[in-house]
């Protein structure tokens, strides 16, 4: 019986290891994902998103951005975000780490606390062309 018991145990034991191993790894996918154009990783789910954002398919919606300096914001790079999660006008924001080797890499994903950096662009214009016409403050 000890041994049908231990036997069952060490089985759990290996099935809850695996899970965390299995979560580590999805994590640490996210946060050491490489990109030349963040902006084509955000609208194209090129990497596992923090939040539940509404970006999928060809759906038209605002798309955020902010240029983040290491004096300011702690990090050179770029805050990029959508209008569908925004209750408070803060964010979530998914944050990339510019990086001279390989472009930008994703960081993680939270609020910024000053906003006033805030460009917005049409996600159709994008899809439609490739490329946004970012425009100053909050859309109307």
């Amino acid at each position: 019986m000890k041994f049908l018991l231990g036997n069952a145990m060490s089985q759990a034991a290996l099935a809850a290891t695996f899970s965390l191993a299995t979560l580590v790894a999805s994590s640490a996918h996210a946060v050491g994902f490489r990109t030349d154009d963040p902006l084509k990783a955000f609208l194209g789910r090129e990497y596992p998103l923090g939040d539940d954002y509404f970006i999928a398919g060809n759906a038209d919606t605002f798309i955020f951005r902010c240029v983040l300096t290491r004096q300011k914001d702690g990090v050179d790079g770029l805050a990029l975000s959508e209008i569908s999660i925004w209750g408070n006008r803060t964010g979530p924001w998914e944050i990339f780490r510019r990086d001279e080797a390989a472009g930008f890499v994703y960081v993680e994903t939270r609020h910024l606390a000053d906003t006033a950096c805030l460009e917005a662009c049409r996600s159709r214009e994008f899809l439609a062309s490739g490329q946004c016409q970012w425009k100053r403050g909050w859309p109307k």
